[in-house]
């Protein structure tokens, strides 16, 4: 069985557990408190249940163990007091309850002691509902705050039923037991106080990094300043793009929308390697809303990354901004608002940016396919054209050299198929894919913010991209070829392998989990690292040159797709099983995965790293990486809200 279904099958087993030992204690109390004939059949009941308990218990411990074989980071607070809680207290109650409520009594034999036989099983129902609150707000890792507060709820629940069990007290008694039940409350909660725990924002409160340089000194070169080889300046491509308001108008119906320059997607911005960029972004959005841009997967510097709150100021109605950057590296990439992302990408605030490397590509066919859905509906843009809520047709000439750079503007990922041709996925995330192979029918998994750019050669007959479940774009109709339907391809073992990295700097470990935490000052089911939400992660700090080894544990149930800004990483591993070594910029980790990948640090600055899901980023999923002695002036919060 996959950790992902282990994962799932222990939620439902906790829940099932906690409530089977509940059950039982209440049958069983309902059972002692009848005169002994009487309550037989109830005893009965009550020993069925624990004998079912027992069985969930035991499936659970089994169910841990499976999920320990993928990793400490699975089961650590199941192992450390989850599982001791309900599974100490089940063995008392086999050994001291189970027998005396199956004990059938003779003529006028008294009723068991309640407290004898239900304490135990109020105990076990205790520690199982307690599992309950662990797998809601204990993560990884187990903190001494978490794990007191549990403990001391559960002793208090204890002990005020073994006063309550016992023979009837004064009522003065009473309330010493419900004094102990409010004041262990209250140490739960004090306790608890740790729980957000951590120095956010290393850089913008000088806490880890001492003052030192600033991200505002980490900009691209002026125009007068850039140098090309051999001295020669570079060519300047200026763009400007203004943020405003617009209506996408498709097939099934009108879509109010934020722009660029009036148009979804924006306009594509294609340079050639090499080249200065200069781009200034205008606001005349209304209501208010600032934007930024991020040039998602263009390892820019830091200074241009756009993030609020990190490398500027979000930009507001009636302001400019202007980002400048040398366009270095060849490839497919994308722009978008980091201003309050989760709303504005879906709105429409994202673009294309498009790098011709300096030796031009062999394909003479060269096409940009971008997918965006628009509330529920799924739409495509070729070559940045209207967005298309149909299938778009292309004519190719047959026999030509084709490249289909695929963008997912999406927080979601899509299964795409190419059908009708063999064809290579040439480029990933905009780096090529040394020794490409052929796909013929296969399918291909895109991470959300994901590019690939497959290349194949234009037979006589139609070829058709698909997209989900949908067709998408077909090549040379009408005729409609039967859609890829083989297996999908697993991208971590694509192309030709590199050798990774000789020696690691430092390992850093993002364990990614859906749990209560503190964000935005208020305790809430918030997506976690390492058991916190934003703003309470703690930033990892490198150095320049370090070669960084990342581990990202997915203990939850949905796919992140992982995002660092302003580096792509090399993939060195899934689920233990070595890759490639793809660089990749946005990597999707599936429930119960595993991933390792390695990081250069070669861009120094102060970056965001988040999921790009940003539905899960809006929800705590989004933390920093920061360089040593590097700084912001910048605050999030307030006026700044990337996500």
């Amino acid at each position: 069985m996959t950790t992902a279904r282990l994962i799932a099958l222990d939620q439902i087993l906790f829940v099932l557990v906690a409530a089977a030992w509940a059950a039982t204690a209440g049958v069983a109390l309902a059972g002692l408190r009848q005169p002994a004939a009487d309550g037989r059949r109830t005893r009965l009941i009550a020993a069925a249940l624990c004998a079912a308990a027992i069985v969930m218990t035991a499936l659970r411990v089994a169910v841990t163990l499976g999920l320990a074989r993928a990793g400490w980071w699975f089961v650590a607070e199941k192992v450390t007091l989850a599982l001791p809680l309900v599974v100490l207290p089940a063995l008392a109650s086999a050994v001291v309850s189970l027998p005396r409520l199956l004990r059938v009594p003779s003529g006028d034999a008294p009723v068991p002691s309640p407290r004898l036989v239900a304490f135990p099983l109020l105990v076990t129902a205790y520690g199982a509902v307690a599992g309950v609150a662990c797998g809601v707000v204990v993560s990884y890792p187990v903190t001494a705050g978490g794990a007191a507060a549990v403990l001391a709820l559960f002793a208090a629940a204890s002990f005020v039923s073994w006063r309550l069990l016992g023979p009837v007290r004064a009522p003065e008694h009473r309330w010493q037991t419900a004094g102990t039940g409010v004041l262990a409350l209250a140490v739960a909660l004090a306790v608890g106080g740790v729980w957000p725990g951590g120095t956010p924002h290393s850089g913008h409160d000088g806490g880890a990094v001492a003052p030192g340089l600033s991200v505002d000194l980490l900009r691209g070169p002026a125009a007068s300043a850039a140098g090309g080889p051999a001295g020669a300046k570079p060519r300047v491509r200026r763009f400007t793009l203004t943020a405003r308001p617009a209506t996408v108008r498709l097939a099934s119906g009108a879509v109010d929308a934020w722009s660029f320059d009036g148009q979804v997607p924006g306009p594509v911005l294609r340079v050639r390697q090499g080249d200065l960029v200069e781009v200034v972004l205008r606001n005349r959005l209304t209501d208010g809303q600032a934007v930024t841009i991020h040039w998602h997967g263009y390892d820019v510097p830091s200074g241009e990354d756009g993030v609020p709150g990190v490398t500027q100021d979000a930009v507001a109605p009636g302001q400019t901004h202007l980002y400048r950057f040398r366009a270095e590296d060849a490839g497919t990439y994308w722009y978008h608002s980091h201003q309050d992302s989760s709303v504005a990408v879906p709105r429409g605030l994202f673009g294309l940016l498009v790098v011709d490397p300096a030796v031009p590509l062999p394909e003479s066919e060269d096409h940009l396919l971008t997918l965006h859905t628009f509330g529920t509906r799924p739409t495509l843009s070729m070559d940045g054209a209207a967005p298309v809520d149909g299938l778009v047709p292309l004519a190719l000439p047959p026999g030509a050299r084709a490249r289909l750079r695929v963008v997912n503007t999406d927080t979601r990922p899509v299964v795409l198929g190419l059908a009708g041709a063999p064809y290579r996925i040439a480029a990933v995330d905009g780096g090529d894919v040394p020794g490409a192979t052929d796909l013929d029918g296969a399918r291909l998994h895109l991470a959300a913010g994901g590019r690939y750019d497959l290349t194949f050669t234009v037979p006589s007959g139609p070829v058709l991209l698909t997209a989900g479940d949908r067709p998408a774009l077909l090549v040379n109709g009408p005729a409609t070829p039967p859609a890829a339907a083989g297996p999908i391809v697993d991208i971590t073992r694509y192309g030709a392998a590199t050798a990774p990295p000789a020696r690691f700097d430092q390992e850093i470990t993002w364990v990614l989990d859906k749990t209560l935490a503190m964000a935005g000052g208020l305790p809430r089911l918030a997506h976690t690292v390492n058991g916190k939400a934003w703003p309470n992660i703690p930033t990892p700090v490198v150095r320049q040159g370090q070669t960084v080894r990342i581990t990202v544990v997915n203990r939850g149930t949905d796919t992140h797709p992982m995002h660092p800004h302003g580096h792509h990483v090399r993939i060195l591993s899934r689920d233990g099983v070595p890759a490639t070594g793809l660089p990749m910029d946005t990597f999707d980790v599936a429930p119960g995965e595993v991933w390792e990948v390695a990081l250069t640090a070669d861009n120094p600055g102060m970056w965001m790293s988040h999921c790009h899901d940003l539905a899960h980023a809006a929800q705590g999923m989004e933390f920093h990486l920061a360089y040593e002695g590097v700084t912001t002036p910048y605050e999030m919060g307030g006026r700044n809200r990337p996500a």
